[in-house]
């Protein structure tokens, strides 16, 4: 749930300040969720075009407006609608008027309760439901199947909480300085930024570890997909424990460059890892299954060199002599990913990993090439456990410097 136009903010000095809601506002915020989730639950089975006009009709001050649409915004991505109709609207108009057209030819009339209801049968319809059937592929005919439960306390606290996501599909780089609950903390947060995909630097700072992401608008292609993904990683930089970010962003319609400065502390409670990539996963099952001799597990590593950078491997495969090698899969995350972890195998990373990079990066296996205990494989399309695994037993016959 991103808010993205709807943030409650201001320029400062070459900042960019979140305007904190006050107690009052907070209470108009509450009354308003209130009102907009009740208009929600009592249009199931309504069409969202109805849905919306209702909640449009919710009465907010002129100072509230984005606070409402805001609302507004996160209650609608809490609903379901209707997506798939049981015939085609294109070809129920196309029969329906074709058949109007030619009974009008042939009889100089049309009876149209009689002609609805040959249609609807034909399309096992029933006549009520041809009106809605005629349109059901536009969006406002859609109907309200669904809806997640959330609380108007809720709502309105997920309004606050999704400001900092908001601004964060605006960046250009994020620094985050986190100092973690725990190194189950830790792993978990390292592994979040992976599961979105995100390209991150991790230096140690004494107890803090410091976070360089790339934001979407550092990219060549930007934001589309990978602006929400730094946006949906902030909960888990909140999690993790003591957190100070800074961002570089670009705001508003001239896209003026601002910098974003956000800080948060973590209630506490434990962590959940997040699940593995669908491709990594299907690599793990496939390790499993296949007889190469080495034990498959999750890992649960963090490999760093100070002052160079840090390594999250996603497998461990142990051989049978106890040794491990680590498998870490970049897929077709960036070039700049890859030079990272060449750059760590290079200078000592004192582990061995087989480092899996799509061959859209354009990357040669040779670049990892020699007697260090780190390779590249380089794969089209999906990767072959046989091909990890026979690398991974190159590197465990060869010493850790």
């Amino acid at each position: 749930m991103l808010l993205s136009e709807h943030v409650l903010a201001q320029r400062q000095k070459g900042e960019l300040v979140l305007r904190n809601l006050d107690n009052d506002a907070k209470k108009r915020a509450e009354t308003m969720a209130l009102e907009l989730v009740a208009i929600a639950k009592s249009h199931l089975g309504a069409p969202r075009g109805e849905l919306e006009d209702a909640l449009e009709s919710v009465a907010a001050l002129a100072k509230d407006i984005k606070i409402k649409a805001g609302l507004t915004k996160l209650l609608l991505d809490q609903c379901t609608f209707e997506t798939a109709p049981p015939v085609s609207p294109e070809e129920l108009r196309a029969d329906l008027f074709v058949r109007a057209a030619t009974a009008r030819r042939e009889h100089g009339r049309i009876d149209r309760d009689a002609l609805v209801a040959s249609v609807a049968s034909e399309h096992g319809l029933e006549p009520s439901g041809i009106e809605h059937a005629l349109y059901a592929d536009l969006k406002a005919s859609h109907k309200l199947v669904a809806i997640e439960p959330i609380s108007p306390a809720s709502l309105a606290s997920a309004f606050v909480s999704g400001q900092a996501q908001a601004v964060l599909l605006r960046a250009e780089r994020v620094v985050a300085r986190v100092v973690c609950e725990s190194p189950a903390a830790l792993r978990a947060l390292l592994r979040a930024l992976k599961f979105h995909r995100l390209l991150f630097t991790a230096i140690r700072d004494g107890d803090a570890h410091v976070l360089g992401i790339d934001g979407p608008m550092s990219l060549f292609e930007s934001g589309a997909k990978y602006g929400p993904r730094l946006a949906m990683a902030l909960p888990a930089l909140e999690q993790a424990g003591v957190l100070q970010l800074e961002a570089v962003i670009r705001w508003g319609k001239e896209r003026e460059r601002l910098v974003f400065r956000y800080t948060h502390r973590a209630s506490g409670g434990a962590t959940e890892p997040p699940r593995l990539p669908d491709e990594v996963e299907a690599l793990r099952s496939a390790l499993v299954r296949g007889d190469f001799g080495l034990r498959v597990k999750r890992s649960d590593a963090i490999l760093t060199l100070p002052g160079i950078g840090t390594c999250v491997p996603d497998l461990e495969l142990k051989g049978k002599d106890g040794r491990v090698a680590y498998v870490e899969v970049l897929g077709f995350w960036s070039r700049d990913a890859v030079w990272r972890r060449v750059e760590l195998a290079e200078k000592g990373l004192g582990a061995r990993v087989v480092f899996c990079v799509s061959s859209r990066l354009r990357v040669s296996e040779e670049v990892l090439s020699g007697e260090l205990p780190a390779a590249l494989y380089v794969y089209k399309g999906t990767m072959s456990a046989r091909a990890v695994a026979e690398r991974a037993k190159t590197l465990l016959a060869r010493p850790v410097g």
